[in-house]
């Protein structure tokens, strides 16, 4: 009679460890492409998200402009973003903003974060929104979102060419690129009033890229006035970074406002179409962390040594977009160790005060 073997053969120890190994193998390629997928979800769905909030926004003027008869604040709207939606926090008592408190839109809550309506209704904007645990900006048109939440210090510096957007090596720059009038190749610049919360860098140039030395004078306006803010400045800003294409292209505004004998003087730059502006005093007051500056009352206002860095080691003097003076024809043209000095807007420049250009760039521009 045949005998029937039930006996079931298993696995060797040495298989079960094959198997194990090739199960690990699996995981150590597939887990982190699985990851990288997943994040990128996130990440899209972060500035799908951006765009939706930027497009609610334009859709809230036209909404406002058809409820107030083609009417829009002056004044910057600001709306804070949380869990609950983002809601207006300026008050508009002369409008009628019934259903206007608040964005409307489709998707993930932003955690945080804010958004500016300014220039009319024209100029929306943001830098700070947390979406999906990303901090994202909307920069020329775009929604950029970043996962870098390093707080980089006042004075750091980095190395970047404005015209093809990409950050260049330490080794790529040399000093002549420091040399006031350089306006193109690798340059160096310096961070300032970075957060945890913005999705983008500050990054002021550490040379002038116009000045008043000779032929090239640079007024900070012709009109002796400076209730009519830095007309020329501005001008020859625009000029000197018109072909910087790898930086966003500005869509905001800045206005400055301040009282003289008790009548408020008040002027707006419109960074419409430009690609850098000018650093304000008022920022120069923060990164100091001077608590009791006034402008109205500046006179003798001085900057201590550790704003240094922002004139050194070349460029000379330059203007800023606020005057910092509590007269009509006064504005404050040093920005150095030695603190302010008031002078006429429209007086010829000297000892080379000009123009030094301030951009916007996402942080995941940067490496380092």
């Amino acid at each position: 009679m045949m005998r029937i073997n039930n006996k079931k053969r298993g696995f060797t120890l040495i298989e079960l460890l094959a198997v194990i190994v090739i199960l690990a193998v699996i995981a150590l390629i597939a887990v982190p492409q699985i990851l990288n997928i997943l994040n990128r979800a996130r990440l899209s769905a972060a500035e799908d998200t951006t765009s939706g909030i930027i497009k609610s926004a334009e859709n809230y003027v036209t909404s406002f402009m058809l409820q107030n008869n083609g009417g829009f604040p002056d004044e910057t709207l600001t709306f804070e973003c949380t869990t609950d939606g983002c809601q207006l926090q300026t008050e508009l008592d002369d409008y009628n903003k019934e259903n206007l408190t608040e964005l409307d839109f489709k998707g993930t809550k932003p955690t945080s974060g804010t958004i500016t309506i300014s220039n009319s209704g024209k100029n929306i904007n943001t830098t700070n929104l947390n979406i999906n645990n990303f901090v994202c900006a909307y920069l020329d048109g775009q929604s950029i979102c970043t996962d870098k939440r390093e707080v980089k210090e006042d004075g750091t510096v980095v190395y970047f060419n404005p015209i093809t957007g990409k950050e260049c090596s330490a080794s790529e720059y040399t000093n002549t690129q420091s040399v006031a009038g350089i306006k193109e190749g690798c340059m160096k610049w310096y961070i300032f009033l970075d957060s945890e919360e913005s999705a983008v860098y500050n990054l002021l140039l550490d040379h002038n890229t116009s000045y008043g030395d000779g032929d090239n004078v640079i007024k900070w306006n012709s009109s002796g006035l400076n209730t009519t803010g830095p007309n020329d400045v501005i001008k020859k800003l625009r000029d000197d970074t018109l072909n910087w294409n790898g930086v966003p292209m500005r869509n905001d505004s800045y206005t400055v406002s301040w009282y003289d004998i008790g009548e408020e003087n008040k002027y707006t730059i419109f960074y419409n179409n430009f690609r850098a502006r000018l650093i304000s005093i008022e920022e120069i007051v923060n990164m100091l962390d001077i608590s009791d500056f006034d402008m109205v009352n500046s006179s003798n206002f001085n900057i201590p040594d550790a704003f240094l860095w922002l004139v050194e080691p070349s460029g000379g003097y330059y203007w800023t977009s606020s005057p910092g003076h509590n007269s009509a024809w006064g504005v404050w043209n040093k920005v150095d160790g030695i603190g302010r000095r008031s002078v006429d807007v429209s007086i010829e420049s000297e000892n080379g005060r000009g123009v030094r250009p301030v951009i916007t760039i996402s942080k995941s521009v940067i490496n380092n």
